[in-house]
């Protein structure tokens, strides 16, 4: 049976556009889901995956500078788009540890445009470091070494009394599902 290779863990979008497609789509219902710590490492074993599946949102962006576009061209013989559809992300919130003012932020390169802005528009300097998934930022920004971060809603049962909230985003995005040619 063909597996849909995507970000993991579970608390990531991309887990969840997966499992939707797999839950809602008859075609996909027996596929299972395999995840990976990041998309690039995906991209870099393709030939590993053949006949499988690859679920990336067009919004993704690589620790090299790498984009959706670029490793699509990059990749074109060896994938063939399936199915694309768009989805809201769960809600995403951009945070502030109250204890801390080291101005360090931690993202993922998706969302460093909505942590750049609101350090603009208030005149704060931020130092950005960046994860490969959401849920890392939250992990990260959890253990207490970072000032600000985004990450989804999923981890706001985690925060604590010195972690404010600064503002809720919800953006819809754009899914690619490729198949990995033979």
């Amino acid at each position: 049976m063909p597996a849909i290779h995507t970000l993991g863990p579970r608390e990531t979008d991309s887990y969840l556009a997966a499992q939707g497609l797999t839950d809602e789509d008859p075609v996909y219902q027996h596929f299972s889901i395999q995840l990976h710590h990041d998309f690039s490492s995906i991209y870099e074993n393709l030939g590993n995956y053949h006949g499988d599946y690859f679920l990336v949102p067009v919004g993704y962006q690589g620790p090299a500078g790498d984009t959706w576009t670029s490793q699509h061209y990059a990749h074109w013989q060896e994938l063939i788009i399936k199915k694309t559809w768009s989805t809201k992300t769960m809600e995403m919130l951009l945070v502030e540890n109250t204890e801390q003012s080291n101005s360090k932020s931690v993202s993922h390169r998706t969302t460093k445009t909505l942590l750049q802005e609101f350090a603009e528009q208030n005149d704060l300097p931020v130092q950005i470091d960046y994860v490969p998934a959401k849920p890392l930022a939250a992990d990260a920004f959890l253990s207490g070494n970072y000032q600000y971060a985004i990450f989804s809603q999923n981890a706001e049962k985690k925060l604590q009394q010195h972690h404010r909230i600064l503002a809720r985003f919800q953006p819809e995005m754009i899914w690619c599902l490729y198949q990995i040619k033979s």
